[in-house]
């Protein structure tokens, strides 16, 4: 299980945040060609967004390696990076919508560890990912936040499907580094199959408040 090799942190520091950076740097630019590695600033891979965003990074514990990477874009003034790309056709309105509303992305996780027994544990569950699903959930419940969005590849979705997580495809794809679609997440709702197709993955997202701060356990 996730808890046993892994931990989660909240990047809440200069230095988390870097090793954040420098993940998606490796995933995103050098394993995946997704971004331009000559654009990035030396080893990092960012954007606008990640000044009003959390960052989270998960840990090996045997290794002491990161190996994977999320981040909550908060909504400011309502911009969101979907909103960059998807113009217009969603089906829900983020504008006029009275609940609090962020954006999943950055997902990232090392190659070697995608294709491991660990990234889909026992429970054929991809543990990694829900492990960084719990760290976001449990902070956006702390904030308020009830949804999220995402816009990703169908594959993310199919594998999210497999611990019981649903995310409701609201519009059409873009062409954004190949196809990509805009999801949502009801923080309330999406993840009420959970117990029925994944016991593991349920008790994973319900063993309780296990949210750690970088800062509280990496002091300077």
């Amino acid at each position: 299980m996730f808890d046993n090799r892994y931990k989660a942190f909240l990047a809440d520091t200069d230095f988390s945040k870097k090793i954040h950076y420098k993940l998606r740097h490796q995933v995103y630019c050098l394993e995946k060609g997704f971004e331009d590695a000559s654009l990035s600033e030396g080893d990092w891979e960012t954007d606008e967004f990640d000044d009003q965003a959390v960052h989270f990074i998960v840990q090996d514990q045997l290794t002491s390696e990161w190996i994977a990477t999320l981040r909550i874009v908060l909504p400011e003034e309502q911009v969101l990076p979907i909103t960059k790309l998807v113009n217009s056709g969603l089906s829900f309105d983020i504008e006029s919508n009275s609940q609090i509303v962020a954006e999943i992305s950055r997902v990232s996780i090392l190659s070697k560890h995608r294709h491991s027994k660990a990234f889909v544990s026992d429970h054929s569950y991809p543990e990694i990912l829900f492990g960084l699903i719990r760290a976001a959930k449990e902070y956006s419940d702390s904030k308020g936040i009830n949804k999220w969005l995402f816009l990703c590849r169908r594959s993310l979705k199919k594998i999210a499907a497999r611990g019981g997580m649903e995310m409701m495809e609201i519009g059409m794809p873009v062409n954004h580094r190949g196809a990509r679609y805009p999801y949502l997440v009801d923080l309330h709702e999406s993840f009420s199959g959970v117990e029925r197709v994944s016991p593991g993955a349920y008790g994973l997202l319900n063993k309780g408040e296990t949210l750690l701060r970088y800062s509280e356990h990496h002091p300077a």
